[in-house]
């Protein structure tokens, strides 16, 4: 299969001086500690989304939360490393954890020059959230709400589960009349979404666009090969392998048990690169299997990686819009009437839509 080529590289002892030189003006070397930090503090998610394997290997995962001294472990060698950003979410919705806020204090003590970034379906951002969110006092950076679609139908044939489309927009709405009222920056408020033909997403993008909310919209994965169907719903129908993807080289995966997966597509822990209950995060990151795998993957062998090999990418063009979130922008009741509601459209196949009435939150 012909692949594109990865922006990083890792030091090999056969390439000639002009070859290493080549690599260092053109691409990144692997760093020696992840840039990234994402962090399962909890499992659990009460949604289903069509492009997301969570309802699909929910009753064979493990569950649980992650206990608070493996999270300060984890905090505290990241912050050794002066690590760029940490997000207290993976796999699930990071709202269902009731410690959250204490544990994103502890980020902001104890790693200060972190960028700290969630991501959440805005379904449980009730007004006692918020204010327990914007009472940290700008500790979380950005919050992207994960919002598929601007009219009812596609975005809860797209988010299934529980989700309901009416109380997530009165809970944006919410967030956003309740920063406006206290002049408040942050968090840097994002609406993003996955790219299919269940969805408008360039509609979507404009609506917020309309309100002055930054939104993006990214491209369909079919997620390691754990969407089966996720070509008849991309825009492609030929999805291409994903050989250009970076998150193995610069992002650690720590699920709530200490394991480290390969990548946040990982949901089956079909490549566990090591454990931190007993390893340091240096240790598992530099390990063999890590290293291994990473060489593996940048000498065009992407087949043999379980993961990897079976990983693909829609070919449409990511799009986004970032606003200067401007306070006085919005009104007293900042819900704008929003677009027409297009034409209803297909269901697009995908896992069981009982999984958000299973899931149980943390």
């Amino acid at each position: 299969m012909k692949l594109k080529l990865n922006k990083y590289y890792m030091p090999d002892s056969s390439d000639t001086p002009v070859q290493q030189l080549r690599k260092k003006l053109t691409r990144r070397a692997v760093p020696s500690f992840p840039r990234t930090i994402q962090v399962q503090t909890g499992t659990g998610c009460n949604a289903d989304c069509i492009f997301c394997p969570y309802g699909a290997t929910y009753d064979t995962q493990p569950k649980g939360k992650m206990e608070d001294w493996l999270f300060k472990k984890i905090i505290d060698e990241s912050a050794r490393y002066n690590v760029r950003r940490i997000s207290p979410y993976l796999m699930n919705e990071p709202f269902a954890d009731k410690h959250l806020f204490e544990r994103i204090s502890y980020i902001n003590k104890t790693s200060p020059r972190a960028k700290v970034i969630v991501t959440s379906n805005g379904s449980l951002l009730v007004p006692p959230v918020i204010d327990r969110l914007l009472a940290l006092g700008g500790g979380v950076h950005e919050l992207y709400l994960s919002v598929q679609g601007i009219d009812k139908d596609s975005y809860e044939k797209t988010m299934r589960g529980n989700m309901d489309f009416d109380r997530t927009m009165k809970n944006i709405d919410c967030l956003v009349s309740t920063m406006r009222k206290r002049r408040l920056k942050r968090p840097h408020l994002w609406v993003t979404m996955v790219d299919t033909e269940v969805i408008e997403a360039k509609k979507a993008v404009a609506y917020w666009k309309g309100r002055g909310i930054s939104s993006k919209y990214t491209r369909l994965e079919n997620r390691g090969g754990n969407i089966a169907h996720a070509d008849s719903f991309s825009h492609s129908h030929q999805m291409q392998y994903f050989s250009t993807c970076t998150r193995l080289f610069k992002q650690m995966y720590i699920m709530f048990n200490g394991d480290v997966v390969l990548c946040c597509t990982d949901y089956s822990r079909e490549q566990v690169l090591g454990n931190v209950r007993d390893k340091s995060l240096y240790e598992v990151w530099n390990g063999e299997v890590a290293t291994n795998t990473r060489r593996t993957f940048l000498s065009d062998r992407i087949g043999e990686l379980a993961l990897c090999g079976k990983c693909k990418i829609d070919e449409e063009v990511e799009v986004e819009h970032r606003t200067q979130f401007d306070a006085r922008y919005y009104r007293d009741d900042p819900h704008r009437e929003a677009p027409a509601t297009p034409d209803r459209l297909p269901m697009a196949p995908g896992p069981s839509a009982s999984a958000g009435n299973r899931a149980s939150l943390s």
